[in-house]
């Protein structure tokens, strides 16, 4: 399983939260059935967004994603996310991005535009047909979300850039390459790291609604261009939470850090306050739902040890059944609700199957 991760400038905010407590309910449902998961959560650190906060910020880029980076892990483990396999940086891997780029150059999908290379995504079939975004729609996001396809020059206005060529000595971020001096375009980074990480084809790739376009579809045609076929077999992405309105972001600055939560709130209802949302719709974040997620952590805590075997093995059977579809942890809050309002009884040795759930849903550390 391969998710799309942070660019390290403003990191372990609740947005993140959200959309990593979906992939992690999915590596531990995945492992509760059995499965060994090779988890795969990439960092990008070449990235234009993050030097630009650092210039601001008057640091030099690497040291404002060290603290940034050190900062989402602290939070992540508070969390009681599973640990990944792999946090690969796109830095570790400027030698292959080069390589890749050389490839597409080589085989005629690429092309040169003064010294900074392209794609061409007339040369992959159907482009923009897995996700099925209509063109004019396609432009408008590409151009909200640092394309740039009113670049007269470009052959087609979806062209994205595969290799950004620097010139300026003070540039922070450049490396010699086969392509040229300067550094690699943000969609080859994923294309270029699930593949050594995981090869050609893997089971699962994920990320936030905001990559589905241009992204992850410039994922997908990088790898036929490249291997000839779709990389991930699976495909999930998570809604945003929203504050005022707006889906929380870096840009807009309308964010609710981690780290302050955690301050006031357990781990446990931090993660259930969350489990409030669907990671297909996600939604206007509430504060309401902290003290929600308070009351039924203070129940589920008193209800250990004076529920009937049966009622742990139903919650169990159902919390499995919710996570398995589609990962809808409305239907597990439900449970759990049933559960902890069930009568009481005298203590029962429940606690290895109530240990399960517990696991299942990271509400424990176990």
């Amino acid at each position: 399983m391969y998710v799309c991760g942070i660019t390290p400038y403003a990191a372990a905010h609740l947005g993140h939260a959200f959309t990593f407590l979906t992939y992690d309910l999915l590596q531990r449902r995945l492992e509760d059935m059995g499965s060994a998961v090779h988890m795969v959560r990439n960092i990008t650190d070449v990235d234009e967004p993050l030097y630009a906060k650092a210039d601001e910020l008057e640091l030099h880029y690497t040291d404002l994603a060290e603290n940034e980076i050190a900062l989402f892990h602290k939070a992540m483990c508070a969390l009681n996310m599973r640990v990944d396999t792999s946090q690969p940086r796109a830095s570790e891997f400027i030698a292959e991005m080069a390589e890749a780029v050389q490839r597409l150059l080589d085989s005629g999908v690429g092309y040169r535009l003064d010294k900074d290379v392209y794609f061409d995504t007339t040369k992959v079939d159907e482009y923009g047909s897995f996700f099925g975004y209509k063109l004019d729609l396609a432009i408008a996001i590409d151009r909200l979300r640092g394309g740039n396809p009113d670049l007269k020059a470009k052959r087609n206005k979806q062209d994205f850039l595969l290799w950004k060529s620097v010139d300026d000595s003070d540039d922070p971020a450049q490396w010699d390459s086969p392509v040229g001096r300067g550094r690699p375009g943000w969609h080859i980074e994923c294309s270029v790291m699930s593949r050594h990480l995981l090869g050609d084809t893997f089971d699962i790739h994920g990320g936030g609604t905001d990559l589905v376009y241009p992204h992850h579809e410039a994922e997908i045609a990088q790898s036929k261009a490249l291997h000839g076929h779709n990389p991930a077999d699976f495909w999930v992405h998570t809604s945003p939470i929203l504050l005022a309105g707006e889906k929380m972001s870096k840009s807009l600055g309308n964010l609710i850090f981690v780290s302050d939560l955690l301050r006031e709130h357990p781990m446990p209802v931090v993660r259930l306050a969350l489990m409030h949302y669907h990671h297909r719709i996600g939604g206007e974040w509430a504060e309401q739902l902290l003290h929600e997620a308070t009351e039924l952590w203070k129940k589920l805590s008193a209800a250990s040890g004076r529920r009937s075997v049966a009622a742990v093995e139903t919650l169990l059977r159902e919390t499995r059944a919710a996570l398995d579809d589609d990962i809808n942890t409305l239907e597990v809050i439900d449970a759990l609700h049933r559960f902890a309002d069930a009568p009481a009884v005298v203590a029962t040795d429940s606690s290895a199957q109530l240990d399960k759930v517990w696991r299942l849903l990271g509400l424990k550390a176990i």
